[in-house]
């Protein structure tokens, strides 16, 4: 796949004008888009000297006009996993749409929003890196799913090269006149630490937490007798991922650190974390995703 990572360097030119021997190349151009009545024919360039205009020492034409289609919106082209799902859904359409005989597409030439143009050759999905947005409910909208989402849909991890899959657990489930919850704030029907008391004489008692949530009930109820269901994401069997993942923890000290569960490597952040903190542990996996050897 070809994607340059950004659009300013990429130029674009007329038919018959494309770099030659008498022509100057801007410094930051490594691709030319020469606009024909067509379409257009992209070619790599290198060239060489100092100064905003430099010498062309190679022009290699990648793909021709016959090969690239164009995309008739114009679209937010700073959002790399969405080009590459849209180039590849365009070229799969219309080499199903072509005669065997007939040259198969392989680009997609997108404008964006600003006019500016970019381009995706042989669009390849499995580049780009799926991560899992761990979380429970309700409260609902699970709380960090719903930060990622409006976040994503702000484009803020749109140079990243990334999308989301969602992993939620519903608690729901474990309803009860005898389950025991951290908190009142979920809406379940139950028992809450933060606001009821809880009779130490009676049985049957379920806790759906953590850690956190036993220490608060071997304090306040030692003598308690209750069965243990671990929703800690680090460790339920009902949130291991199966994928890089994003996951939030009620310990403060585990927040924006890179663990590794089920064999996958992920962030964890805090419990009450905010937009801006989320988006900056997202980008700091991303990092992770893409520099491997410097793990």
């Amino acid at each position: 796949m070809i994607f340059p990572n950004e659009y300013k360097t990429i130029g674009w030119t007329e038919y018959g004008k494309t770099a030659s021997a008498s022509d100057k190349v801007y410094f930051l151009s490594q691709y030319i888009l020469e606009k024909t009545d067509a379409g257009y024919n992209l070619y790599e360039i290198g060239h060489q000297g100092s100064g905003f205009l430099r010498e062309p020492v190679r022009s290699k034409r990648v793909a021709n006009e016959d090969e690239i289609l164009i995309c008739p919106e114009e679209l937010n082209i700073k959002n790399r996993a969405f080009l590459i799902e849209a180039a590849a859904r365009l070229i799969s359409a219309e080499n199903e749409r072509r005669n065997s005989g007939q040259t198969p597409a392989t680009t997609v030439v997108f404008k964006g929003f600003d006019k500016h143009l970019t381009f995706v050759k042989d669009p390849d999905v499995s580049e780009i890196s799926e991560i899992e947005v761990i979380d429970v409910f309700p409260p609902e909208p699970p709380w960090l799913l719903n930060c990622v989402e409006r976040l994503d849909a702000a484009n803020l991890f749109g140079d990243l090269q990334i999308k989301f899959i969602s992993k939620t657990v519903d608690l729901s489930v474990y309803q009860g006149d005898k389950t025991i919850y951290p908190c009142r704030s979920s809406g379940l029907a139950g028992k809450f630490l933060d606001s009821d008391i809880l009779d130490e004489n009676e049985i049957g008692w379920t806790l759906v937490g953590c850690d956190t949530s036993r220490k608060i009930i071997q304090q306040l109820y030692p003598n308690l007798k209750y069965d243990f269901i671990d929703m800690c994401p680090m460790r339920s069997a009902l949130t291991k991922p199966e994928k890089p993942f994003v996951m939030r923890c009620c310990k403060s000290e585990n927040a924006e650190k890179i663990v590794q569960i089920n064999g996958q490597i992920g962030i964890v952040v805090h419990w009450g974390a905010g937009e801006w903190q989320i988006a900056q542990s997202i980008r700091k996996l991303a990092f992770e995703l893409q520099n491997p050897k410097k793990r």
